[in-house]
């Protein structure tokens, strides 16, 4: 999917529950209630670093973070 966004300049959508998977994207909104709780972006970090991020916030929505 990284290959399709960037070679053709696609926009994609995933939904997922798996924090690794979420790790690779730019952009991610996090739901809590079927509003918008919290809203992380990549930007300049390395894929370890926004994986840590995201556990940050599955932590204050109650998540489960024993995936480390």
């Amino acid at each position: 999917m990284e290959d399709i966004n960037k070679n053709m300049n696609a926009t994609i959508l995933m939904v997922t529950h798996d924090p690794l998977s979420a790790s690779y994207c730019n952009k991610i909104l996090f739901l809590n209630d079927g509003k918008i709780f919290n809203k992380l972006e990549k930007g300049d970090k390395q894929r370890k670093e926004f994986y840590n991020e995201i556990l940050d916030v599955l932590a204050l929505l109650g998540g489960d973070t024993n995936v480390r």
